[in-house]
């Protein structure tokens, strides 16, 4: 079984697992790094099972092994952390990366490392031009922000990163603002749906340009090398000529 990793973004088996909450936690076999699934129901199950927990000791009820399923409620992020989303759009630098944190790939950096654990990235040899974005994505992101908890203006924001090709950037973003807020659950919702925009629909890339590029080089070398044969024909018939007393 191999399953995408939220830290190295790359298809894995994992390493180790276990079950948190009614929730499975994956170990990567590349990175080390742990990814869990589906954080808005698992928090749900968490709710509820500590309700079930304070009804059991109060009115103990007999064993069944048939376990009632649960009924998962939609979670939205408290007004405080709208309106941090709020000001962090009205910053200075809202996409900048939270200290502690890989530039490249937003893993958490271990003290005193020199290198990233999850991406392999050389701290003193990042380049921010790098990562630049896209005007209409930078935008968009900001628009998201002011409105944290519409999920339209986040599925706005995710169908133009798939046009525009910036899905990695997009999940980037989300990442950065789970750094910021890691219990802020639109900002996992994000990420979770990059991750499976990338995996349920990759996008094949021609090399249109280069291709055309190719086929002129090509045209202008048939072209140069005919104007050569000519020239060669002509030289050879007028030598031809002055060998035989011609004009």
């Amino acid at each position: 079984m191999r399953y995408l990793c939220d830290a190295c973004e790359r298809l894995a088996p994992p390493a180790a697992f276990r079950v948190e909450l009614g929730v499975l936690v994956m170990t990567c076999a590349r990175c080390g790094q742990e990814s869990r699934a589906r954080p808005e129901e698992a928090l749900v199950a968490a709710v509820a099972q500590t309700n079930a927990e304070a009804a059991s000791q109060e009115a103990p009820a007999p064993r069944s092994s048939t376990v009632p399923s649960l009924k998962v409620v939609a979670l939205r992020p408290s007004e405080g952390q709208v309106r941090e989303a709020a000001a962090l759009a009205r910053s200075e630098d809202p996409f900048a990366v939270p200290a502690g944190f890989c530039p490249k790939c937003i893993a958490a950096r271990k003290e005193g490392a020199e290198a990233c654990a999850s991406c392999g990235l050389v701290y003193a040899n990042f380049t921010p031009g790098e990562q630049q974005l896209s005007e209409p994505l930078r935008a968009a992101w900001l628009s998201v922000l002011e409105r944290w908890d519409d999920r339209d203006a986040h599925d706005r924001l995710l169908s133009l990163a798939m046009g525009r090709g910036e899905l990695a950037m997009a999940g980037r973003l989300y990442r950065i603002r789970l750094a910021q807020a890691p219990e802020d659950l639109y900002a996992q919702r994000g990420r979770d749906e990059v991750v499976r925009l990338a995996t349920a629909s990759p996008v094949t890339f021609k090399p249109a340009v280069a291709q055309s590029s190719s086929s002129k080089v090509q045209l202008l070398a048939g072209m140069i090398f005919f104007l050569i044969l000519v020239v060669v024909g002509m030289m050879i018939y007028r030598q031809f000529q002055l060998s035989f007393g011609g004009p």
